[in-house]
C-alpha cells in the first residue's frame, strides 16, 4: 500500500526530504526531459489516465476512519486537476482511446483522461460539482451488485474489521474466527490493517474475501453497516445524475471480484453482469471496463472484449504507447499525498510525480496487474505475500 498518511514527525521529515528532491529535480529541468524520453517511448505525445477512488471535503477526518490511500480532499482534486490543465489538455476517455490508434502521434500536446473507481457516493456528491465547474470530462467505474444498497465493498469491510481488532489490542493472528479463516489471516498478518488487506486481496478469492469479512465482524459484534457514512456506494439517481452530468458510467464488475483470483466462468458472469445492469438502469451499455484492483489476466482481457467493451484500463502505473491493446491501458493511481509536501499541497512533488520523473528514477514502485491465466477452476488459492510490502 502507499505511504501512511499520519503526521508523526518521522512521516513530516520524509515529505520534507521528499519535497527538497522534487523541488531540485524541477529546477534542473528532469521533469522536461523525462516528458521528451516518455513521449518518444509513446510514439507521440503522451495518454496520461488518472485513477482516483473517494473524494472527501476532510482528509484528516476521512483518512482516521477508512483507507487513507483510496482519499483525496477536494481542495486537493482541485489542485491536481488544475496542475494537469496547465500542462496536458483533458479529456473524455473516447478521446484518449482514439488517439492511442491513431499512428499520427496525436497533437503536440500531451493529454490526460480522468477516472474514478469503486462508485464511492461522494463521486457524486463531492467530484460531480467540481468536475462540472472546471468542464473536466470524466469516467466513473461502479461495481453494480452495490449500486443502491446498503452494502459495503469487500475491503472497506476488512479494514474496518482489522483496524478494530488492531484498536482492540487483538493480534491478527488469535482473531477468534473459524479456524480455515483464521489460518488465511495469520499468513497475510503483517504490520498494521492496510498491509495485510492488501496481501489478502492479491491472494483470496472473492468468496473467501467475504466470507473473512464475516467471520470478522460475526467476531467483533459489528457490521457492514456500522462502517462510516463515507464508504456508502452510490445510488442508481446519482449514477443517472452523473450520466446526466456528461460523466461516462463504466462497469467495475458486479461484485468487485478480483478477476484473477475466480474461475474464468465466474469472471465473465462478473463482466457481464455489470454491462446488463448499467444497460438496463441507464438505457445504453458502458463502453468501458475497469479491472477491480488492477488485476487481470489474458482470458479476462479476451472476456472483456468478448462482452462487448471498447476498452479497460489497469492500474498499472506505466507509458501508454501507441498501439497499445485497448483492454491493458495504464493508469496513474492519485491520492492525498501524490501532491503532498510536509504539511500541504506541494507543486514541486505534483510535477514529479505526475510526470513520471519519481517512477523514471526508481523512487516509485511499478504497480503489477497482468498475472498468468487462472485455470477453468480455481479451487484454492495459495496465499502469497506481497512483495516489498
Amino acid at each position: 500500500m502507499p505511504e501512511r498518511a499520519d503526521d508523526s514527525a518521522g512521516w513530516i521529515l520524509r515529505r520534507t526530504v521528499k519535497t527538497a528532491v522534487a523541488g531540485a529535480l524541477a529546477a534542473v529541468g528532469a521533469p522536461l526531459v523525462v516528458n521528451l524520453v516518455r513521449r518518444r517511448q509513446a510514439g507521440g505525445s503522451r495518454v496520461l489516465i488518472l485513477s482516483y477512488h473517494r473524494v472527501t471535503p476532510d482528509f484528516a477526518q476521512s483518512a482516521k476512519e477508512g483507507l487513507a490511500s483510496l482519499l483525496v480532499s477536494t481542495s486537493s482534486l482541485k489542485n491536481q486537476l488544475e496542475h494537469v490543465a496547465r500542462r496536458h489538455e483533458i479529456v473524455s476517455l473516447v478521446d484518449a482511446c482514439r488517439i492511442l490508434a491513431e499512428r499520427g502521434g496525436g497533437g503536440e500536446r500531451d493529454v490526460v483522461a480522468i477516472t474514478l473507481d469503486d462508485g464511492y457516493a461522494d463521486n457524486h456528491d463531492h467530484a460531480l460539482p467540481l468536475l462540472a465547474s472546471m468542464r473536466v470530462p470524466a469516467t466513473v467505474f461502479v461495481p453494480t451488485a452495490y449500486v443502491g444498497t446498503d452494502r459495503r465493498l469487500p475491503h472497506d469491510r476488512l479494514f474496518g474489521a482489522l483496524s478494530l481488532l488492531s484498536r482492540r489490542g487483538i493480534p491478527y493472528q488469535r482473531a477468534g474466527i473459524p479456524v480455515g479463516l483464521q489460518a488465511l489471516l495469520s499468513l497475510a498478518a503483517k504490520a498494521g490493517p492496510a498491509a495485510t488487506l492488501d496481501t489478502l486481496i492479491r491472494a483470496l478469492p472473492h468468496d473467501r474475501l467475504v466470507a473473512l469479512a464475516d467471520a470478522l465482524e460475526a467476531r467483533l459484534g459489528t457490521s457492514e453497516r456500522d462502517l462510516p457514512a463515507g464508504t456508502r456506494l452510490l445510488t442508481w439517481a446519482q449514477v443517472r445524475d452523473l450520466a446526466a452530468g456528461g460523466v461516462e458510467v463504466g462497469g467495475h464488475s458486479t461484485n468487485h471480484a478480483v478477476l484473477s483470483n475466480i474461475p474464468l466462468a465466474d469472471a465473465r458472469r462478473e463482466i457481464a453482469g455489470c454491462r446488463d445492469h448499467i444497460a438496463e438502469r441507464l438505457g445504453r451499455r458502458p463502453r468501458f471496463f475497469a479491472y477491480p484492483n488492477g488485476y487481470y489476466t489474458p482470458q479476462t482481457r479476451a472476456a472483456v472484449r468478448e462482452a462487448g467493451f471498447e476498452a479497460a484500463v489497469t492500474i498499472e502505473d506505466e507509458e501508454n504507447r501507441r498501439g497499445i491493446d485497448p483492454y491493458a491501458l495504464k493508469r496513474k493511481v492519485l491520492w492525498e499525498n501524490t501532491t503532498r509536501g510536509p504539511l500541504r499541497y506541494s507543486a514541486y512533488v505534483a510535477e514529479c510525480n505526475v510526470s513520471g520523473v519519481f517512477s523514471a528514477l526508481g523512487l516509485a514502485r511499478p504497480v503489477p496487474g497482468e498475472r498468468p491465466n487462472v485455470a477453468t477452476e480455481v479451487p484454492d488459492v495459495p496465499l502469497r505475500r506481497q512483495e516489498g510490502a
